[in-house]
């Protein structure tokens, strides 16, 4: 059998859009993954330029905490740093009549000279006027608390109730 030379473009156009299909079958189902790991390498890239402008700015970091060191107390070793904190954070609630009705200290955690030590209040209840009276005094106490997550909620028109995450911040005799 002799095939004629238009049989034999029509087999080899074919043939090579059934490699093109088959190619694309196979490639389709790597593209997500190579999209993926693309995504991957640009969020890497980020972090890395992010990690190489604070490993940049280390001098300024550092003269800043050097200046803002002394604010902090000093504490001796092995003192209970949470009954310290609470009673602070509970005489600036009286003093605002905000009740603080449910709170648990978290794990004390040391980065560098810096201690840090969560109370982490799981109710509390008063008006607006002394919640922002609280507030504006735990800001006014400077470096060392910080309050990093507050949840209000309205109990009736003028109570409010929630959550709040105080962060506070001491180091350490040597």
């Amino acid at each position: 059998m002799k095939m004629s030379p238009r049989e034999w473009v029509l087999g080899v156009v074919t043939l090579t859009a059934a490699l093109y299909g088959l190619l694309f079958y196979l490639a389709s189902s790597r593209m997500t993954e190579w999209r993926t790991i693309r995504e991957e390498q640009e969020q890497l890239r980020l972090s890395i330029a992010t990690s190489q402008e604070l490993v940049d700015a280390r001098e300024e970091w550092e003269a800043r905490m050097v200046e803002r060191q002394d604010l902090m107390p000093v504490f001796p070793q092995g003192q209970r740093m949470d009954l310290h904190w609470l009673s602070v954070i509970e005489s600036v609630a009286a003093r605002h009549e905000l009740q603080i009705l449910r709170h648990e200290p978290g794990d004390e955690r040391q980065e560098g000279p810096v201690y840090e030590l969560p109370i982490f209040v799981r109710q509390w209840e008063g008006t607006i006027d002394a919640l922002v009276g609280f507030l504006f005094d735990i800001e006014r106490e400077g470096a060392m608390l910080d309050v990093r997550y507050l949840h209000v909620r309205p109990r009736d028109q003028s109570i409010r109730h929630g959550r709040m995450d105080i962060y506070c911040a001491y180091r350490r005799e040597s």
